[in-house]
């Protein structure tokens, strides 16, 4: 048994090639993910294989893997093997996305002094060099100006502000952001738009949420989308599946994704998926004309909580 499992497993013939090239069909149909776990066989089968090492590369750039794409680049560089000025360019683009613009001009310039480059192919290094200076000059330019936050009174103009938060780097001005969404005053709905940023960029600051007379004390970071939470996502579930009346069961989805945003990071009060959407049913069936919808509900807390929701003003 020990000697067996001392064996090197052989892969069959041409499977090397025909993972490569299904990882490219894949790559070349923006498939990534599919693409990235072809190309990363076939590179288990034979490391040096230049093809699946670029392609690879490539792939984890396309996916948002810098770092991944950036070290294998820097390893075929290292080792001689590539197309060499493909993988200069993608190692360099790698670099600007993980806004590690010094290390640029650290890794061309000694290409640039090699006596025996060609100058086209100098050229091309030294629009890479300023390429990377530029980016730098934006950065430092945008952290300087982006120092403080405060939201402006006006409900439909603090929207367009937290859609601008969600594009940059929220870090400089965190402890802002976090101000706000601790006052008593902040509409619910921004609230929530500004505690998702914090929670898709990664910050992890204790901040205090208070709404609809509940206080929790939350990392954002650690928080679930706000359409991930298990009670909503049953509930929608729930409605997908009311086939007798889709119409009524469309509205009452919306309804219940506004609610559940107003909500987030709290649920509806009562923990039942079938008494909520049987609740938005009702409240669907009154925005369509029927008054008397919630005659015979018996859940008056659920019922109170949702006429609440409804009167949030929007814009």
């Amino acid at each position: 048994m020990a000697e067996q499992q001392g064996r090197r497993v052989i892969p069959f013939p041409g499977l090397k090639d025909r993972l490569v090239e299904r990882g490219l069909d894949m790559l070349q149909n923006q498939e990534n993910v599919e693409a990235i776990s072809l190309l990363e066989q076939a590179l288990e089968i034979d490391e040096n294989d230049v093809a699946a090492g670029t392609s690879l590369a490539v792939a984890y750039y396309e996916n948002n893997q810098w770092s991944e794409s950036a070290d294998l680049c820097r390893r075929m560089l290292q080792e001689g093997s590539g197309e060499y000025d493909e993988l200069v360019e993608l190692y360099v683009m790698n670099l600007i996305q993980l806004r590690r613009f010094d290390e640029i001009s650290s890794f061309i310039q000694p290409l640039l002094e090699e006596n025996e480059i060609q100058p086209e192919k100098a050229a091309r290094l030294k629009s890479l060099i300023d390429l990377g200076k530029q980016q730098k000059e934006i950065k430092e330019s945008e952290d300087e100006s982006f120092h403080s936050f405060q939201l402006q009174k006006d409900l439909e103009q603090q929207m367009i502000q937290a859609a601008a938060l969600a594009k940059q780097n929220i870090r400089p001005v965190k402890d802002d952001i976090i101000t706000e969404i601790e006052k008593d005053e902040t509409h619910p709905f921004v609230k929530t738009l500004l505690l998702n940023i914090l929670r898709e960029q990664g910050i992890a600051d204790e901040t205090v949420v208070c709404k609809w007379n509940k206080e929790i004390s939350v990392s954002p970071s650690e928080l679930m989308e706000p359409f991930d939470q298990e009670l909503y996502q049953k509930a929608a579930a729930l409605l997908s599946n009311e086939s007798d009346q889709p119409q009524l069961a469309e509205i009452a989805a919306e309804l219940l994704q506004k609610h559940a945003f107003l909500l987030y990071p709290f649920s509806w009060r009562i923990d039942s998926a079938e008494i909520i959407s049987k609740a938005y049913l009702k409240l669907a069936s009154e925005y369509m004309g029927e008054e008397e919808a919630f005659t015979g509900f018996d859940h008056k807390e659920l019922l109170e909580e949702i006429r609440r929701l409804e009167k949030v003003e929007m814009v």
